[in-house]
């Protein structure tokens, strides 16, 4: 009977033992990909995408040598921004190339870039030069979360890899509810935005997001107390309208 009792006591610190062990090794990339497959967004870069964001239809779509974005006005189709994941930049009006300017190049390039990034999260958080923390688990308004901590490579992380950004990921769901960054273009600024109109289409999850401002100085992790109280600016909708996932 004393060995059976020693026996069962050592099964039951080893179970506890490893299971707090699980818990305290999961990674910030484990924990993303987590998300990315409770989105339904495993193969997201495999499928053919369509939405419509304020007057512009955009496209995600696929080649031999990477992922093809496009946007065009929806009142004047036949000026087509085209961003590809390799080759870069380029616009066309009926099919002819537009020869632009850099400058004007790089603020088309970046309005495209950042509509597509925010439509598609969280997949964009495994692209490379992503760099993901596990911070502490926290609570907003009473639901449970894993806080994350995303950075940017100089390298592969773009114009705006000095922006930082929180993502809140409900930690029973391991949904996407919650994000914040801190912006330094255009005199920089705080935004903390708020995932809202779920909706499941062909498997994937697609929300849209309330949009608030926060004073300036204000930490990234003090933005979900002040959205809780009442104390932030919602100076925006973000909503994808139109959504369609198309056979390639």
């Amino acid at each position: 009977m004393l060995i059976f009792t020693r026996f069962l006591l050592f099964f039951v610190f080893t179970s506890v033992f490893l299971s707090c062990k699980k818990t305290r090794d999961i990674t910030a990339n484990e924990f993303v990909e987590a998300s990315i497959n409770a989105h339904g967004m495993e193969d997201f870069n495999k499928k053919v995408v369509e939405f419509v964001f304020r007057k512009h239809r955009y496209t995600q779509n696929k080649d031999l040598e990477g992922v093809i974005f496009t946007r065009r006005k929806i009142m004047a189709p036949g000026t087509i921004d085209f961003l590809h994941s390799k080759n870069g930049f380029r616009r066309t009006f009926k099919d002819k190339l537009v020869v632009i300017p850099d400058s004007l190049s790089f603020v088309y390039k970046e309005a495209l870039n950042s509509v597509l990034y925010f439509f598609r999260l969280p997949y964009v958080l495994k692209d490379k030069g992503v760099i993901k923390t596990l911070m502490k688990i926290e609570k907003i308004k009473g639901v449970t979360y894993q806080k994350i901590k995303v950075s940017f490579t100089e390298e592969d992380g773009g114009v705006d890899h000095q922006d930082n950004f929180l993502y809140w990921f409900n930690k029973k769901t391991k949904t996407l509810d919650y994000l914040a960054y801190r912006y330094h273009i255009n005199n920089g600024g705080i935004r903390f935005r708020v995932a809202i109109n779920k909706r499941t289409i062909d498997g994937v999850i697609f929300q849209d997001y309330e949009n608030y401002s926060g004073p300036k100085n204000t930490r990234l992790d003090e933005l979900p107390k002040l959205y809780s109280k009442g104390e932030l600016e919602l100076i925006s909708m973000i909503e994808n309208n139109s959504i369609r996932i198309l056979n390639p």
